[in-house]
């Protein structure tokens, strides 16, 4: 086997048009010859196009199992795979970025899966990718869905949430897609032979949908403590997510110009991906002397935001269990939402606020802003329950069981 693949090899060589042929034995020449189990992640975007929090999971996820000795491969829409590949020991498959809305890909997904012959495929955000994942994985592979958002088990709550984000005239005009891609997509999440979810009201949301599941929490890289927010000096107040409707940034801007006379800086980091929203978030800029933009962080660098900040803002129409949340809890930052509180954590284990509405959000950082005693005590109650819960290694080690348990070879 070998030397057949050596020679296609020296045969791919010889013709400039199959160097993507070359690749692919390459790759699956670096498999035999390890003969490490093969574990192959599906996502729209990469951490390094896109620092929301599923892409910021996988590639955590990622880079622990490559240390641990697996074969990882990652793929998703990038027309420029960045050099040197590997990255951090995993391999980057760029798939065409801006596909057909009905097609998004399918024909590169089915031969990518062909070739690379996953042991295992995990996908994370519900879209076509996940009709393609489960659809065209061999029969050996082992299946994944990591569920990232509530009701994702679902078809109406989602499309409502759609509606409630943006006017709905626009709705109306692309729900044709919605409905199209949800469809397929929650198809495929049926053919899943293992269904994770990131806390327990989304165990029951997949109940609902005739889906068992297990949680599987989400994870960071233990920190030192000197990393961990004093809560001294001036302070920062941030807001991190990608700038879309659902996170509904406009509302943080608002909290920014209400709180003028706190001598509080308030920080969004983030990067455009609904372009109206520039014209807002830079009208902010020139007219709100308290409020900064600080633009698209890279995930390497965005541990910084959270260890200047001495609250963490969320204003997310919905979540999952958000990563910002977790990454916040592990460097000390006390936790203030809209709306949102998986598990009622932020009001039952005290590591936030949870409030109801803009004027609760208000009242909530001007009282925390006076008291720093209370803002370190929340926060290293929150540092503690983040160790605990969130710790990456712990997670990977709960993964790697859970394959075994199903008969996937570990390395």
């Amino acid at each position: 086997m070998v030397g057949f693949l050596l020679g296609c090899i020296c045969h791919a060589l010889s013709d400039p048009f199959k160097v993507d042929d070359c690749f692919q034995i390459v790759t699956r020449l670096r498999a035999l010859l390890m003969n490490k189990p093969r574990f192959l992640f599906v996502q729209q975007y990469h951490f390094l196009t896109a620092t929301g929090g599923t892409e910021i999971q996988c590639w955590m996820l990622a880079t622990e199992l490559a240390r641990r000795g697996w074969d990882v491969h990652y793929a998703s829409e990038m027309n420029h795979v960045p050099q040197p590949n590997p990255l951090e020991g995993v391999t980057l498959h760029g798939l065409p970025e801006n596909p057909s809305y009905f097609s998004c890909n399918r024909a590169e997904m089915r031969t990518l899966l062909r070739d690379l012959r996953p042991d295992v495929v995990l996908n994370q955000v519900i879209d076509l990718y996940t009709a393609h994942s489960m659809s065209f994985a061999p029969p050996h592979a082992l299946k994944i869905y990591f569920n990232s958002l509530d009701n994702d088990g679902l078809l109406w709550p989602v499309l409502l949430d759609r509606r409630k984000a943006m006017p709905l005239p626009l709705f109306l005009k692309r729900f044709p897609v919605y409905f199209f891609v949800r469809v397929a997509a929650l198809r495929g999440l049926h053919k899943a032979d293992l269904v994770l979810t990131q806390h327990k009201q989304q165990v029951e949301q997949f109940r609902q949908a005739g889906i068992e599941s297990i949680i599987l929490r989400n994870a960071h890289p233990p920190l030192p403590d000197s990393d961990v927010q004093t809560h001294n000096g001036p302070p920062t107040i941030v807001w991190v997510s990608s700038i879309k409707g659902r996170k509904r940034p406009e509302l943080f801007i608002e909290l920014a110009k209400r709180c003028q006379d706190l001598p509080a800086k308030f920080v969004m980091v983030g990067a455009y991906q609904e372009p109206h929203y520039q014209s807002i978030v830079e009208n902010a800029v020139q007219t709100l002397r308290n409020f900064e933009y600080r633009g698209f962080i890279p995930f390497a660098r965005v541990g910084e935001q959270f260890k200047q900040a001495h609250l963490f803002i969320s204003t997310s129409l919905s979540e999952g269990f958000a990563s910002t949340f977790v990454q916040s809890w592990m460097y000390g930052v006390p936790v203030i939402s809209l709306d949102v509180d998986p598990e009622n954590i932020l009001k039952e284990k005290g590591l936030g606020i949870c409030a109801s509405s803009l004027d609760e959000m208000e009242h909530a950082i001007r009282s925390l802003l006076d008291d720093p005693a209370r803002r370190r005590e929340i926060g290293a109650r929150a540092r503690a329950f983040a160790q605990q819960e969130f710790d990456l290694h712990k997670v990977v080690d709960k993964l790697e069981a859970l394959l075994k348990e199903r008969g996937v070879r570990l390395p």
